[in-house]
């Protein structure tokens, strides 16, 4: 049982990092996210805008590019979370620690913007599960602030982190198929289509695993919108992939519903 009291302060501050401090160091990341996030957008860096690099060595398991828009509402999370960390004033260590791992997230995060521009595919792909691994030590801090009945917004504090955990965990996935592709890889002698089954067979393995952990409704509704988009794109085109996209997109669909259900089930179990 985790022994966390709400007004938990760092006691010794000469060996840990301030609760100032880390509101600081979120912010300054921030800022270099978003700076390296313009200089991206304009051509600052590398010759490839924002998101074209892995659309451009079109591997099958690229959804359609309405995907990508998901970004839109991840980086409205990553802005807002330390602003809304600031004004609530979260000081306990957890909460310190969260933002200490999202300050790393976000330089990554801005890195990969940066090496993607140059076309530095496997650099990316290393940054890319750093980035992954930052996301799971922060939802392990939010499952332990959860369990510990410490006060925690959401939407605020808790969705964003959901999203972009699942996007990242599909973008890694998606982030090695676009290597591979870019570099002429030839797939030991198997079609593109067969690779893209048996990739989209392990990603989906591996978000499923990842849900059972976690059992986080909004992280697998990533995955629903990820695998609907890839069978919009090859529904004209490659009906099986469609199909098969679309079987995966409808099985996360259920396994939704039914930990939705069961959690309105036992709220309705607890008595007041």
């Amino acid at each position: 049982m985790l022994n966390i009291k709400s007004n938990d302060v760092l006691q010794n501050k000469d060996k840990m990092v301030s609760s100032k401090m880390s509101h600081a160091i979120a912010l300054t990341s921030l800022t270099i996210l978003l700076s390296l996030y313009y200089g991206t957008s304009v051509g600052f860096f590398g010759l490839h805008p924002i998101g074209t690099t892995s659309i451009s060595t079109t591997p099958l398991i690229v959804p359609e590019g309405f995907a990508f828009s998901i970004w839109g509402v991840i980086y409205t999370g990553l802005i807002l979370f330390p602003i809304y960390q600031i004004i609530r004033v979260k000081n306990m260590n957890e909460w310190i620690q969260v933002r200490l791992w999202y300050a790393l997230n976000v330089l990554l995060n801005g890195l990969w913007l940066v090496c993607a521009s140059y076309d530095w595919l496997w650099t990316t792909v290393a940054i890319i599960f750093l980035m992954l691994f930052s996301l799971i030590k922060i939802n392990i801090l939010l499952v332990q602030i959860k369990k510990a009945r410490i006060s925690i917004n959401y939407w605020m504090e808790s969705l964003v982190f959901s999203v972009y955990f699942g996007w990242i965990t599909l973008a890694a996935v998606l982030n090695i198929a676009a290597a591979l592709s870019y570099h002429r890889w030839d797939g030991m002698g198997l079609q593109d289509v067969t690779w893209s089954y048996l990739i989209l067979t392990v990603a989906s393995t591996i978000v499923f695993a990842l849900f059972r952990y976690y059992r986080d409704n909004a992280f697998a509704l990533v995955s629903v919108w990820a695998f609907f988009w890839l069978m919009i794109r090859h529904w004209s085109t490659m009906p099986l992939l469609a199909y098969f996209s679309g079987g995966i997109m409808g099985f996360f669909a259920l396994l939704v519903f039914l930990n939705f259900a069961k959690e309105i089930k036992n709220r309705g179990k607890v008595s007041y």
